[in-house]
């Protein structure tokens, strides 16, 4: 599948807001991460050479590069492209370069260091890299004594990006609300962009057709952000 960005998503959303970004990024990357846990990943363990830009699970190595690094001592994120003291080489960092680019308004894409906390993770920085990128991706993340290095990965198997069913969609979201603070409209907004669905919005609901039924998804709005009250596929007729 076409990689669809989640900056084309046809519903308003603030660029310069990193939970809005999450939120909009969060369900197909989860949903990509999990089929590359299952297709790639399974029981093979990893190795990743950051200067020759190249990642390993068993025998199937891909081109990766550097998102950035979370340091557990200090408790700070550092992007890629702010890291001047690696000696690798600048296209290393190309994803990182990326994602500032795509989302020059958001202060935490632009930020070279800064501390992490519940919001501010390498996942949910990475989710948002991935989301927002020009090519279909997916992150890993890659511990080191005293820290980890997330990397974005390329040139995965297609079904990895494939567009999701809207049953595998409903799934997916309860699951994801269930465990990530987002706002369930954009999460579920993003979530059917970036599987090609077409949908209807409006502050209350959220509806999308396939050939099998429609979801519909019923929200309110707490405190500024949109909670899913009621979602059901129903079959087609």
């Amino acid at each position: 599948m076409e990689k669809i960005s989640i900056i084309s998503t046809p519903i308003e959303f603030d660029k310069s807001d990193f939970l809005s970004l999450l939120s909009l990024s969060a369900g197909s990357a989860i949903l990509c991460q999990n089929r590359m846990g299952k297709l790639v990943i399974g029981e093979n363990g990893w190795n990743v050479d950051l200067k020759n830009r190249t990642i390993k699970f068993g025998s199937n190595e891909f081109e990766c590069g550097i998102i950035g690094s979370e340091d557990y001592y200090s408790q700070t994120w550092l992007w890629g492209w702010a890291n001047t003291e690696s000696g690798l080489p600048e296209i290393s960092f190309a994803p990182a370069r990326r994602a500032k680019r795509n989302l020059p308004d958001c202060e935490e894409i632009i930020t070279g260091k800064f501390s992490l906390d519940e919001l501010h993770s390498g996942h949910n920085l990475s989710m948002v890299t991935v989301g927002a990128a020009e090519k279909n991706a997916c992150y890993y993340r890659c511990p080191y004594e005293g820290g980890a290095v997330f990397v974005q990965i390329n040139g995965l198997p297609e079904e990895i990006f494939a567009p999701a069913s809207l049953l595998d969609i409903a799934n997916q979201i309860v699951e994801i609300i269930g465990s990530l603070y987002c706002d369930h409209r954009l999460l579920c907004a993003g979530m059917l962009h970036q599987n090609g669905y077409k949908f209807d919005a409006s502050e209350t609901d959220i509806s999308a057709t396939d050939g099998i039924g429609t979801l519909r998804i019923e929200l309110e709005n707490v405190g500024g952000l949109h909670r899913i009250v009621g979602i059901n596929l129903d079959s087609a007729k």
